[in-house]
């Protein structure tokens, strides 16, 4: 015979709709009483019914997460974390790929917000209009992106950010100290709040240490657009500083098909450090970006909010052997 929640509810000595609230992860429900129905759940081995649970609390017991690419290995370890976090509490969740298209994001979180209790929209591409009406609507976690400052911030806003500059900061120092006095950027997305921030970091970076530093925006921050911009860099470039592991990826590409030497000839410099070891050649230096730290950060802004309406992941910097000293080839 079929468990039902009734039956959960009995056991642990709380209403219909306490237990459903707790078996949901709703933050209305103190830990204590959480885990007494977790418990009975266990113990009377429960499978719930999400259709039936909606109609008595109102709640779908779903997250919805929209991603501006899924296939950037940055998205997937976040969404490997934020899940490990949030499987405990039974919550369904449910996927988006915006494909870096700001209009498909503003379509998804419309065809979403019915069917979930909250949004997680990383690295979003939409306005703050956008993002602040539907945190009018229902929870919102706003992750790798802060609103403008000045902007209202509504209260079911939560907002979860990448503190860039203690690795970008650290990149330009380690290149400083080879001896490297040009750097090329190559930047990420016009709609992308991080990319602002990387290269606002990289500026004052350069700018304190006397480093010329000049920036190309790629078309999509993936490998094929890193592939394309490296084809008409100039072959003395110096140094490369990409937007992210697979637009350096990319470089590191063109770099082996064009007979330039890394990092002999030119040294190359990642974000996010989402590459599995052994994927890049040479080894990638790169930027931890900690898009797993991101992810469950994220994921207890979910389940507690209002003990989570700010966060910060901090960077650093990883040095590999993509790196190396100015005019190498040449001594």
């Amino acid at each position: 015979m079929t468990t039902t929640i009734r039956q959960v509810a009995a056991a642990a000595g709380v209403s219909l709709a306490t237990a459903s609230r707790a078996l949901s992860g709703s933050p209305a429900v103190v830990e204590s009483t959480r885990k007494r129905v977790q418990h009975a759940a266990a113990e009377l081995d429960y499978n719930p019914n999400r259709l039936g649970r909606s109609l008595v609390t109102g709640l779908t017991g779903n997250i919805g997460l929209i991603f501006p690419d899924i296939s950037n290995p940055f998205y997937t370890q976040f969404l490997a974390e934020l899940e490990s976090v949030v499987a405990s509490r039974d919550i369904g969740i449910l996927i988006g790929d915006a494909h870096e298209d700001s209009d498909r994001e503003a379509s998804l979180l419309r065809q979403m917000a019915t069917q979930v209790d909250s949004l997680v929209l990383v690295s979003s591409r939409m306005t703050d209009f956008q993002i602040t009406a539907a945190a009018a609507r229902l929870p919102v976690v706003l992750a790798n992106r802060q609103l403008e400052p000045g902007t209202p911030v509504p209260e079911l806003l939560s907002q979860i950010v990448i503190d860039v500059d203690p690795g970008f900061s650290a990149a330009i120092e380690h290149l400083h100290t080879l001896g490297h006095q040009r750097v090329t950027y190559l930047d990420g997305p016009a709609r992308s709040w991080s990319a602002r921030e990387k290269r606002a970091s990289l500026s004052q970076a350069c700018a304190r240490l006397g480093i010329d530093l000049s920036i190309l925006r790629v078309e999509k921050p993936d490998f094929d657009s890193g592939r394309a911009i490296a084809q008409h860099l100039d072959p003395a470039t110096s140094v490369v500083v990409a937007f992210n592991d697979q637009v350096a990826l990319g470089v590191l590409s063109i770099c082996r098909d064009r007979g330039i030497r890394v990092p002999d000839h030119m040294s190359v410099v990642g974000c996010d450090d989402s590459l599995p070891l052994g994927l890049a050649w040479p080894a990638l230096t790169t930027i931890d970006s900690s898009s797993g730290a991101l992810g469950a950060l994220a994921a207890r802004a979910v389940l507690d909010p209002a003990a989570h309406r700010t966060g910060s992941v901090p960077t650093r910097l990883i040095v590999r052997d993509s790196t190396a000293v100015a005019g190498a080839s040449a001594r």
